[in-house]
């Protein structure tokens, strides 16, 4: 079993490697939206030469990437799968049950390698589009700002300002989740997670099965979506055929994106043994988790709405600083806007300080990064 607490940070480091690829690419099209010359004579060979050099650019940014986000990756699947079946297997060491070691199990050494290369594709394909699409909103920045300088509906550097905050603002995005666009640090994180929590998830139902294992008992923690506090520490017939127990998959949804070791989740599961196992969640636990509140500004909000209120503020934190380094690399941060930017920053740090202080919640600098 993996807690809530590992899940929610065991994409730290590769989350950290597309921050800092994101913010790279970013500045690169501002520092080059800086150095375009108007002159009707020579622009036109700029414009393709600047986007032509930013695409092989991007190319050498994502070969790097793409190798040390596999390693990292490697790493993080190994560690899961080996905590998940420590735990697991102590369980089944405690009722009696023998197991064999992760290492020796080609079953489930093919879930795990399966996982892994399943959470690659995912990855590459969030980013192989990304040269292109970064190379045509650098080409429709500066066909705009041409056309809105050689009219004379606004000046040079207000026109490259626009430009700039837009790129900055858009941010990287893919196409990859229910047919819309998403920053690509939202799509990373959630198919490292799911990736992860799924494999975990397969793993131990290849044990189970392995060992004759029916029931289960999901995890519980705190500030779990409303959707999963119905079945959180809970306990199941994976088969169906309990008469005391409820149906695993129908009743959590597993194996489903909304459901049990889906799309961002944090829960899992371990086996339960009748009449040997204790109960990990009393009802007065589960109500506690379900009713836990706490207080912002005067108000008491759910303790699921005091992360979404967290997430919110370090989105605010990225966007401010992502367009404060968008400016300063196109040579703008002097400007009224690049003033602004640093001012954003500075307010929504603090309004990070004022809500960890008030809430007691434990701030996250990484998701705050670049």
């Amino acid at each position: 079993m993996l807690t809530s607490d590992y899940l929610d940070t065991l994409d730290s480091n590769i989350l950290k490697l597309y921050y800092q690829f994101e913010d790279s690419v970013i500045t690169d099209i501002s520092r080059r939206l800086g150095k375009m010359s108007f002159d009707s004579s020579a622009w036109q060979v700029q414009r393709l030469s600047e986007s032509g050099m930013l695409y092989e650019d991007i190319l050498k940014k994502l070969e790097i990437l793409t190798g040390k986000s596999e390693t990292e990756l490697r790493k993080i699947f190994k560690d899961a799968g080996v905590k998940t079946m420590k735990f697991d297997d102590g369980l089944y060491a405690k009722a009696g049950l023998t197991t064999t070691p992760l290492n020796l199990s080609p079953a489930m050494s093919d879930v795990l390698t399966q996982g892994l290369a399943k959470t690659m594709g995912t990855l590459k394909n969030l980013t192989q589009s990304t040269a292109l699409n970064s190379q045509q909103a650098f080409l429709d920045a500066v066909d705009q700002a041409y056309f809105e300088v050689s009219t004379g509906s606004m000046s040079y550097t207000q026109s490259i300002t626009d430009a700039v905050t837009r790129i900055s603002d858009n941010g990287l995005q893919v196409i990859n989740f229910a047919g819309h666009n998403d920053q690509v640090d939202v799509a990373v994180h959630r198919s490292v997670l799911t990736g992860v929590s799924q494999t975990a998830g397969e793993l131990q139902i290849s044990r189970m099965n392995e060992i004759g294992v029916d029931l289960v008992q999901t995890s519980a923690h705190i500030g779990a979506r409303p959707s999963h506090q119905l079945w959180q520490g809970k306990i199941f017939s994976r088969s169906g055929t309990s008469k005391k127990y409820p149906p695993f998959v129908e009743s959590t949804g597993y194996g489903t994106g909304p459901g049990l070791c889906g799309w961002n989740c944090r829960h899992s599961f371990f086996g339960f043994f009748e009449g040997l196992s204790q109960n990990a969640y009393d009802e007065a636990t589960l109500n506690s988790y379900e009713k836990n509140t706490v207080i912002y500004q005067g108000k008491e909000i759910s303790a699921y709405e005091a992360t979404q209120q967290q997430r919110s503020i370090e989105r605010s934190i990225r966007f401010w600083k992502r367009r404060e380094s968008s400016l300063d690399a196109a040579g703008l941060i002097y400007t009224p806007e690049g003033t602004q930017a640093l001012n954003k920053v500075s307010y929504y740090q603090k309004v990070m300080r004022g809500f960890v202080k008030e809430t007691g919640l434990d701030r996250q600098r990484i998701r705050e990064q670049l």
